[in-house]
């Protein structure tokens, strides 16, 4: 072959080889389209829909402006998570189940968050959201359990339904001023929670947003709410006449001497109070208000004239008075009812107070086998600063109501029973702006696309090279 043919084919071919070169290097993704971009992240038109690096502590590329649902979930490599100022939207379960996410901060240009986004992740105990929202979707961090500190932003209006339900860790809640409604278990089953402040700005609180929460001893409602009060670290209406949940973790009760209405769920799952004594004056028990506590004595005075289905509730004895709403109760669900009143036997002047058990078998109070005696006045005076008087009830004992000097106003947390009162500051949880800081990614990484495709080029080059050398020797070797 002529040697001027051959010379040209291979400056031809080193050529072409170049400018292939040139372009992978120019654009990784003409070479290796399937490359993740970014140390790890997939991102589509400012939508970051994946991550596959290696984890640790993590920053968002700043030109992400949006998390798609699932784009982290399950994912238990990365221990923290820094978002750019940029990121408007995060979806749904965006960080769901990552187990070893430790903590998060959620800046203030986020406005719309999808439910879930970071529930199971069991290992994150520090959360900031200066997120630009106006409510906590549902079950944002349901489930993570090693949270106990959220630092939640002044706009937040709304907690919604088990947005913090099952966060263990959490022993302390000050909700914050502005947020108006909290739902359904927003904070059920918090094992450790044992103080809880809720704002003036409050207006509606779901009837088992604390269910479950066998630590918690104090409900605080904030002076100035018109819709709630506290009284000994119970939650009640505004005044005082409705009783709407008592604290799964207190050991015993004084209702309000106000109290008319027993709410629903008010003593469900209250595992340690098992006896209560009614107020007088009080007219309506609720149904389920007893339903799923640990009640075995229950005096219900003669006033109470309408009394619910009560589900799982079981009692030793109810006292009462003869003829009232509270014996024909017991009748009907076969308890054992006590007459308060006594009833004379004929001819004689003696009192001779009888057990009604079930159906109206009679049981002889004097016998040893039977259940004491003893007379209540069913009394349990209270006053708007958590003070109660004693009240009487049980199998012939009387017991004494609990008092507390329960504090109001967010921030604070006091103990309304057992005689004793404590007030405090925030601790845990707590509400607060904090400052925009983003923490950048300093740990190795392996190779981005761009630093593979650079080793691309270098081979291609090599091996143009190397063809071209040939070519010449061959050219040399036909002469």
């Amino acid at each position: 072959m002529d040697r001027t043919v051959v010379r040209r084919i291979s400056v031809s071919l080193f050529t072409a080889v170049f400018m292939i070169c040139l372009l992978a290097y120019l654009n990784p993704l003409t070479v290796l389209a399937s490359e993740p971009t970014k140390t790890g992240f997939t991102i589509s038109n400012g939508t970051l829909t994946g991550y596959s690096g290696s984890g640790g502590a993590i920053t968002i590329p700043s030109d992400v402006t949006s998390i798609a649902s699932n784009a982290f979930k399950g994912n238990n490599t990365i221990t923290s998570v820094s978002i750019p100022s940029g990121v408007t939207t995060i979806g749904e379960s965006a960080f769901a189940n990552c187990t070893n996410l430790g903590s998060i901060n959620i800046p203030g240009s986020v406005t719309n968050m999808g439910t879930g986004v970071f529930s199971g992740c069991t290992a994150l105990s520090s959360v900031t959201m200066q997120a630009n929202l106006s409510r906590i979707p549902a079950q944002s961090f349901y489930g993570c359990r090693s949270l106990s500190s959220v630092a939640i932003s002044s706009g937040i209006k709304t907690i919604e339904d088990q947005a913090f339900s099952g966060c263990n860790s959490l022993t302390t809640m000050a909700i914050p001023e502005g947020v108006t409604t909290v739902g359904s278990k927003a904070f059920g089953y918090c094992n450790s929670l044992t103080g809880v402040s809720i704002p003036s700005s409050c207006t509606s609180i779901a009837s088992d947003a604390f269910l479950g929460d066998q630590s918690l001893t104090t409900i605080n409602v904030a002076n100035g709410n018109a819709t709630y009060a506290s009284d000994g670290g119970c939650l009640y209406n505004a005044s005082y006449t409705k009783l709407l949940a008592i604290p799964a973790g207190k050991t015993s009760v004084a209702l309000n001497s106000g109290t008319k209405v027993i709410g629903t769920d008010s003593f469900s799952e209250c595992a340690g109070i098992t006896s209560l004594n009614i107020p007088s004056g009080c007219t309506t028990i609720e149904p389920g208000a007893f339903n799923s506590s640990a009640l075995k004595t229950v005096t219900i005075p003669a006033s109470v004239t309408d009394i619910g289905g009560q589900g799982t509730f079981s009692p030793d004895v109810i006292y009462g008075y003869t003829g009232s709403t509270a014996e024909s109760y017991s009748a009907d669900n076969d308890f054992v009812f006590y007459p308060l009143d006594g009833e004379r036997t004929s001819g004689s002047d003696e009192e001779d107070v009888d057990i009604n058990v079930g159906s109206g078998r009679k049981v002889d109070p004097d016998d040893d086998s039977g259940s004491g005696s003893s007379k209540s006045d069913s009394s349990g005076k209270s006053d708007s600063s958590g003070k109660s008087g004693s009240g009487t009830s049980g199998s012939g004992s009387s017991g004494s109501g609990s008092s507390g000097s329960g504090s109001s106003g967010s921030g604070s947390s006091g103990s309304g029973s057992s005689g004793s009162g404590s007030s405090g500051g925030n601790s845990g949880a707590y509400a607060s702006k904090a400052g925009t800081t983003h923490n950048y990614d300093a740990t190795p990484k392996t190779a981005d696309a761009s630093q593979v495709a650079l080793a691309f080029v270098g081979l291609l080059l090599v091996a143009g090279c190397v063809f071209l050398t040939m070519g010449f020797r061959k050219t040399e070797e036909d002469e």
